[in-house]
């Protein structure tokens, strides 16, 4: 296992420094389990991730079955103008277009969390992604923007902050209906995590995959969950997102590629989340992979609770009828330093059955 790159790491592997005449085999991943777990399925027909009007009639039915069977869907009519999106994401590739060498003046340096750099999850894994990325926690990027574009600074900031101010009330509109389609009402829901902006914490993430001229031997985004309640995802009409669908009566288990649907957000539901309901909501493992000519650019909005916030199966959700608590209650970073350690069967070792002496 490889740890995490450092600013050095990132300048030798960083794939604009490839010639590109072949792949490294830092980030070689041909023999690797981790990149063809298994069989990939058209998303056709009922195999489809779900598309979600937010005008529907029925919209707390059909969030609540597709975090249920999915974990992941795609909204429409979100509220949040084309317009922005356009101006977000023209800013978006403005900062991956710059030379690796000025990137590299805001990289992420130990203790923080904003910045230029690899994927957090990096360090679980043997090899190099073919991934670069700009973290904006909830501190302003002006600091970094100013190093990036000294003459020229504000509209990239100016653009960030309009997309924050669009993107938060969506983020706690999803998990309003996700609550009242778990049958909690709206009292409930005021009194829960939810109810108290001060309970909430966010980030986003911009997302480069550069094009790639064999992209079947690397990984964009190798398989993961992510760790907060929802992650809602712009990305700039390229395809590669994936997402394994379990085995049911369609088939095994089996990798779906999510659907370019203009005008939509992919929503994920994340572990958090999957804790909250108490295990009914479904925690959806996803990845990314490469095109051979087109770069694919990506923004994931992070929405989950304050790092040292006591999460746990929501008291509406167990009892002698609904039945007893999954999950013994974590913190954010408390499931973080897990992951860190266990990857994927971190939230296995958080099961109350598990606990032993404890």
């Amino acid at each position: 296992m490889s740890s995490q790159a450092s600013p050095v790491d990132l300048k030798i592997h960083h794939p604009h420094n490839f010639r590109f005449n072949s792949i490294p085999d830092s980030h070689d991943w041909s023999h690797d389990l981790y990149h063809h777990p298994s069989v990939q399925v058209q998303s056709i027909g009922l195999d489809s991730v779900p598309v979600i009007d937010l005008n529907d009639p029925n919209l707390i039915d059909k969030i609540g079955k597709a975090c249920q069977q999915w974990g992941v869907f795609l909204i429409r009519n979100h509220g949040i103008e084309p317009e922005l999106l356009n101006r977000f994401g023209s800013q978006i590739h403005r900062l991956f277009a710059l030379p690796v060498e000025v990137k590299l003046k805001v990289a992420k340096t130990q203790g923080t969390d904003s910045g230029y750099g690899g994927v957090p999850i990096s360090q679980l894994f043997p090899k190099f992604m073919w991934y670069e990325g700009f973290a904006i926690t909830n501190a302003s990027p002006v600091h970094q923007a100013q190093i990036l574009w000294p003459d020229d600074y504000s509209s990239f900031c100016e653009v960030i902050e309009e997309y924050k101010k669009a993107i938060i009330p969506l983020g706690y509109r999803l998990m309003h209906l996700m609550l009242l389609s778990l049958g909690l009402t709206e009292e409930e829901i005021d009194n829960s995590l939810i109810g108290d902006s001060s309970q909430i914490k966010d980030a986003i993430h911009l997302n480069s995959y550069p094009a790639c001229p064999d992209p079947d031997r690397v990984v964009g985004l190798a398989p993961h969950t992510d760790t907060g309640f929802v992650t809602i995802l712009y990305h700039n009409g390229v395809s590669g997102l994936q997402v394994l669908r379990r085995k049911d009566d369609i088939g095994p288990a089996r990798w779906v590629t999510v659907p370019l649907v203009p005008d939509t957000f992919v929503v994920n539901i994340c572990d958090l989340m999957h804790v909250l309901s108490n295990g009914m909501f479904h925690n959806v493992v996803h990845r990314s992979t490469v095109n051979k000519t087109h770069q694919r650019l990506s923004a994931a909005y992070f929405f989950g609770p304050q790092v040292d916030v006591k999460v746990g199966p929501l008291s509406e959700l167990t009892g002698p009828e609904q039945g007893p608590p999954v999950y013994r209650p974590m913190t954010w970073l408390e499931l973080q330093k897990l992951k860190s350690m266990l990857h994927d069967k971190a939230l296995q070792s958080m099961k109350i059955e598990n606990r032993g002496g404890q």
